[in-house]
């Protein structure tokens, strides 16, 4: 949703402009969003997305026990996608701790009771 781009339009539209619905973002999130903009030439833009991504939800810590799970999260996900990552594995440990709906079109996730296809 960085970009504005149809399929981050669509997204917007439907969590968050929607009352009531809460959204979260882990903070490593924050510093891929930093490294996608800087590799596709919009360093300078960087302060602006990160802000805008912290006004429209709360961004959540890493904690010791989203650490602990998402270790054989990984290995879980690297099942159904060897190339799942180790971030892959935080986000969803992440919304599992909150008892959130992890909200992403990656393959990885494709079973996972608490996701739902973008």
């Amino acid at each position: 949703m960085v970009h504005a781009t149809p399929r981050g339009e669509r997204l917007a539209e439907r969590y968050l402009a929607v009352l009531g619905v809460r959204v979260l973002t882990v903070d490593y999130t924050l510093a891929e969003i930093a490294a996608k903009l800087v590799l596709v030439g919009l360093q300078d833009d960087v302060p602006d997305a990160l802000s805008e991504v912290e006004s429209v939800s709360d961004v959540v810590p890493i904690t010791p026990e989203v650490a602990g799970l998402a270790g054989g999260l990984r290995l879980e996900l690297r099942r159904v996608d060897p190339n799942a990552s180790l971030a892959d594995a935080v986000v969803l440990a992440s919304a599992r701790m909150r008892g959130a709906v992890l909200i992403s079109g990656d393959p990885c996730f494709a079973g996972q009771r608490d996701v739902r296809a973008s």
